[in-house]
């Protein structure tokens, strides 16, 4: 597992997600998960030089992601990259990473991925959000966002799509093939150029705009899978 992790300078309010890899599409998601925790986005997100962020920098020249730009233009967030090897500059989210392993992830169980963000997010407001603050021991994190929160930008009316799109085609068979596990489509579908989305939940397929399937999404390799209509509707 992956753990996402982004922090407020002030008030050090936190937000953890775990995802199963390290892709654009959850990397993407994370932010936009956090936004709608908090109800709000930063105006300035710093980053270290992750290729998810910044694909080449030559002095103080930066390339970003293209789809880190996107995201940052739908909220109005200007992306703010670390020096090369200054840790230091972000020393809170590091030190949040380290926080987060040494109370929470120490000796966890767990036996989904649900149920681990489950807890994650229970340990985050129960505990996290609840310690003392850094800038002044007689406060809480929790009490100190509540100062915070107002002042970030409000959210936007819609929400940043993070889908990942691609586009596929089934020459013979009743099945596109997505991260190494194949889902099934109706035949008349087959031989057709199809527009697979991919949220972190379900696999929909498209032809132009009309939806001709929908399933739930498998994080397993070399998989089938199939629905019974599909099947029925082969064999008639």
């Amino acid at each position: 597992l992956s753990c996402f992790v982004m922090t407020l300078s002030y008030s050090r309010a936190l937000y953890l997600e775990f995802f199963f890899d390290q892709t654009m599409e959850n990397f993407l998601r994370g932010h936009v998960h956090a936004f709608q925790f908090w109800s709000g986005q930063p105006r300035v997100i710093l980053y270290d030089n992750l290729r998810s962020a910044v694909l080449e920098r030559r002095g103080p020249q930066i390339l970003f992601h293209p789809r880190l730009l996107e995201m940052s233009a739908h909220y109005h967030v200007v992306p703010q990259p670390c020096q090369v090897r200054a840790g230091n500059q972000k020393g809170r989210v590091e030190r949040a990473i380290r926080y987060i392993r040494d109370s929470f992830w120490a000796g966890r169980t767990f036996t989904t991925l649900a149920e681990c963000n489950r807890q994650a997010w229970q340990w985050r407001d129960e505990v996290a959000h609840l310690r003392r603050w850094a800038g002044d021991d007689s406060r809480r994190v929790s009490d100190v966002f509540l100062e915070e929160q107002p002042r970030l930008l409000p959210p936007p009316l819609h929400t940043f799509p993070t889908d990942r799109v691609e586009t596929v085609c089934s020459r013979k068979t009743i099945y596109v093939r997505f991260d190494l596990n194949d889902y099934s489509i109706p035949p008349e579908a087959v031989g057709h150029p199809l527009t697979l989305t991919a949220s972190d939940t379900a696999v929909r397929i498209l032809n132009g705009a009309t939806e001709v399937a929908r399933h739930p999404r498998t994080y397993d390799r070399h998989q089938e899978v199939l629905d019974p209509a599909h099947q029925a509707a082969l064999l008639k």
